[in-house]
């Protein structure tokens, strides 16, 4: 016989539970993907920051860039990477991170080979690009500071 006092969980308060959990978790996790990527993407501004500074102490030290390999065009990259800055000129080089002392980065240490995790300086610009770049709300980002469309509060 069944009482009509008797007290448990209903059917129905069950589901709207199990609603509110499952938007909560949904929330949390893509806030999660965000801070993650835009973590990344500070990563990738600070190394560029350092390798800025480095390469203009060896430039003005060594009167050259320090890079290794053969020269890359901008049609070369343009599959890559996409459109360059407008004010670079036609000659990209992989940076030989060998040659730059005391160096700590996150990205950037597979300079031996071209593309993937390394970064190229244009010749004449100075402008330095990671090749295989950072995702952040659906664009992929290759360099940072004026040259890149995203701003970061530091």
């Amino acid at each position: 016989m069944i009482k009509k006092n008797e007290k448990g969980i209903t059917l129905i308060t069950l589901v709207i539970t199990i609603v509110i959990l499952a938007t909560l978790t949904i929330t949390l996790a893509s806030n999660s993907y965000d801070s993650t990527q835009l973590s990344k993407l500070t990563k990738l501004d600070n190394d560029i920051k350092v390798l800025n500074d480095r390469v203009a102490v060896y430039y003005v030290e060594n009167e050259k860039l320090p890079i290794y390999g053969n020269a890359y065009s901008k049609d070369t990259l343009k599959e890559i990477i996409g459109d360059l800055s407008g004010n670079d000129g036609n000659e990209y080089y992989t940076i030989d991170l060998s040659l730059l002392d005391n160096l700590t980065l996150n990205y950037g240490q597979d300079y031996l080979s071209f593309g993937g995790d390394s970064y190229i300086i244009n010749v004449e610009s100075h402008i330095i690009y990671h090749i295989e770049g950072i995702s952040y709300k659906g664009e992929i980002y290759h360099t940072s500071g004026a040259n890149s469309t995203v701003v970061l509060n530091h």
